[in-house]
């Protein structure tokens, strides 16, 4: 399964900075504002096509567009696990651990 909002998420962080509306973007990906916004907020499946006019215009690699957003990936979102990890409290490191053990146990 691919994980369209963090595709949308990725696509509203390079289009804010970049400083651009979604009524720029939208426009140069020959889409309507409405499904921009729904593009970003992963409520439909774009096509590759509109993807690869989307990067172009805000100047992101597709490859890094889509990497690591298919939910079965062993890497899936690892670098944001990553970064939340690193920054919590140490006191709270081990909770989060054991949490983690946790839900692995719910297969």
């Amino acid at each position: 399964m691919i994980d369209y909002k963090l595709i949308g998420s990725r696509i509203k962080k390079a289009r804010d900075q970049k400083g651009l509306t979604q009524e720029k973007l939208a426009e140069a990906a020959n889409i309507t504002v409405v499904y921009l916004s729904k593009i970003e907020n992963g409520k439909v499946r774009p096509t590759l096509e509109t993807l690869s006019c989307i990067c172009d215009f805000i100047g992101c690699d597709i490859g890094a567009l889509l990497g690591n957003a298919v939910t079965e990936s062993k890497n899936y979102r690892i670098g944001e696990i990553g970064e939340l990890f690193a920054t919590l409290k140490p006191d709270v490191k081990p909770v989060a651990i054991e949490m983690m053990k946790s839900l692995k146990k719910l297969k």
